[in-house]
Parts: structure tokens; sequence; C-alpha cells
């Protein structure tokens, strides 16, 4: 399994976003420049952040785009979901009906496991979290 990238940039966009000093809007182009990808993947991406209450639009000459929700509240398992579904390594796991072989299957319990265990864990870290940790760090690598 591989997250696509519009994930892994939704992700880092809104590290972005926390980042920037007092809220101040931070312009597409910026985004762009720092993420290393196109405005128009970029603003791909920024739709659904907005959209989700994430991120919002500043309009005028200074704007730009600004975390709109707190980033206590937004998880690492949210910004996945967004753009992966949930999260789950079977289909089984979610609807046991699909499989025929469910209720004989040795692996349904070890998929089932290893989902809730990836979702209670990208669940419990914020967006607060990794922008505190990467403040306190000397470099900008983030080390849990």
């Amino acid at each position: 399994m591989q997250l696509t990238t519009k994930t892994r940039y939704g992700l880092r966009i809104l590290i972005q976003l926390a980042m920037s000093p007092d809220n101040k809007p931070v312009k597409g182009k910026s985004i762009s420049e720092e993420q290393n990808i196109t405005e128009p993947y970029m603003e791909q991406i920024i739709i659904p952040l907005k959209t989700a209450g994430f991120a919002a639009t500043v309009r005028g000459c200074n704007g730009g785009y600004i975390l709109k929700a707190n980033p206590k509240n937004i998880t690492v398992l949210e910004v996945m979901e967004l753009f992966e579904g949930k999260i789950e390594f079977a289909e089984c796991v979610k609807e046991k009906e699909l499989c025929p072989l469910f209720k004989r299957c040795p692996t349904t319990d070890i998929w089932y496991h290893l989902s809730k265990t990836l979702r209670n864990e990208a669940g419990k870290i914020t967006l607060e979290s990794i922008v505190e940790k990467l403040k306190n760090s000397q470099s900008q690598e983030y080390v849990i």
C-alpha cells in the first residue's frame, strides 16, 4: 500500500499553512514552490482541504491560503481519509458480505487488526504535534 501524492502533499501543505506566522495567508505560488508541485496540482489538493474545513482562501493583494481549523483538531488520519477514503486493508474488513470465505478465512482478523491499528495511530498524530516537533527540532525532519 502506498499513499497517493495528494495525501502526502495535502499534509505537507497543511503543515506549511500551520507554520505561517500569525496564520498569515500563504500565496499559492509560494506553496507550489515550497512543495515542488505545479500551481494547478496544488489547487487540486487545496480544494478538498477547503471543503473539509481545514483551509480557507483569503482574497485580495495580501491574500492566499490560511489554516482554517485548529491544528490540534486535524489528525493525520483525517487527511489520509480525505484523499484515500476510509483506511482498510481489505474489502472484507469494510463489508463482510463481499467475501464468500469470510467465515472461514484465516486472514480476516489480521486485516481488521492492522486497519484498526493504523487508524488508531494515525488518529493520535495531530497537525499541532507535527508543527511543535518541527519548531522544536534543529532540522525539518519529523521523528516520532
